[in-house]
């Protein structure tokens, strides 16, 4: 038997920026200093541009790149290792797990298809308005759970709705439609509330940690749920002027019968919707009580 050779152009690639990686580092060390930056200064250039070119390149897993950001941050001289580990863990990192268990917990008690298909069922068949719903649903859902598990949700339903009308993909105006607005939907949504985005929470902590300032949970929700009740029309206008839906009803009879089966709320999908209940009301108690931290009240 002949020894295995990487062959793939993955392979290749992840060779190819290997390489690359330490001749950057490299030239950065061996170039002249620039006036006004500090050794410690290009050391840390050293570090993010091996990082940015291993991540570009995929020559190792993402992951594991960002862990190796984390320590090469000791062996280049730029932190301490009790350093690196301090900054590199933050209260923004509980809050993302955090709410992608949440989204998971949504996902498996099926209460994300329910809301779904109650959203579908108000909508009619105008492929018009149908497009609204798909556009509604991850703008609401998004404000308290994180984008991409959101975004992930209504694509399933989607698909299947898209698949049984026989939109082909590429070539159906409203499948793009529907496609592009689920995503444009959940970054919307995302900014009506600082728990819509891992963004956010980040915001409010440089803003407190650099500003002096500590911007309450209401006090944002003031500004980003008028902003999202806004785009959310215009963006389906914009959809609707330049992907007009080549057919003007969509047959929703499947999905209705399907939501008819799912019959009354379950006791765990009840349990998350007053864990989601409870979280909101903390987030915006947050506005009277500082100590109530927004990702303290995700993680509880």
């Amino acid at each position: 038997m002949t020894e295995s050779r990487p062959s793939s152009v993955a392979d290749r690639r992840g060779i190819a920026g290997l390489i690359g990686a330490a001749a950057v580092a490299a030239l950065i060390l061996a170039l002249p200093l620039p006036a006004g930056l500090s050794p410690e200064g290009r050391r840390m250039g050293v570090v993010f541009a091996i990082t940015l070119i291993l991540w570009v390149t995929e020559a190792i897993p993402i992951a594991v790149t960002a862990l190796l950001g984390l320590a090469l941050q000791p062996l280049f001289g730029v932190a301490t290792l009790q350093a690196a580990f301090s900054s590199f863990i933050s209260t923004v990192f509980f809050f993302v797990i955090a709410m992608f268990c949440i989204a998971q917990a949504f996902i498996s008690t099926g209460l994300d298809r329910r809301f779904a298909l109650w959203l579908l069922a108000r909508a009619g068949t105008d492929s018009r308005r149908v497009l609204l719903a798909f556009l509604v649903g991850p703008a609401v859902l998004s404000s308290v759970v994180s984008d991409v598990p959101c975004t992930a949700i209504f694509m399933a339903v989607a698909v299947g709705l898209l698949e049984r009308v026989g939109a082909k993909p590429g070539a159906s105006r409203f499948g793009q439609a529907v496609m592009m607005g689920i995503p444009i939907a959940a970054f919307i949504g995302g900014v009506a509330t600082p728990a819509g985005s891992s963004i956010n929470v980040l915001a409010l902590d440089f803003i407190q940690r650099y500003g002096q300032v500590t911007v309450p949970f209401l006090y944002w929700m003031a500004i980003g749920i008028p902003l999202a009740v806004l785009l959310v029309p215009v963006a389906w206008w914009a959809l609707l002027r330049f992907y007009p839906p080549e057919m003007e009803r969509i047959d929703l009879g499947d999905l209705v019968a399907e939501r008819a089966r799912l019959g009354p709320l379950t006791a765990a999908e009840k349990k998350v919707l007053v864990i989601l209940g409870l979280m909101l009301t903390f987030w915006i108690l947050n506005t009277w009580f500082k100590q109530i931290d927004v990702a303290l009240v995700a993680v509880l």
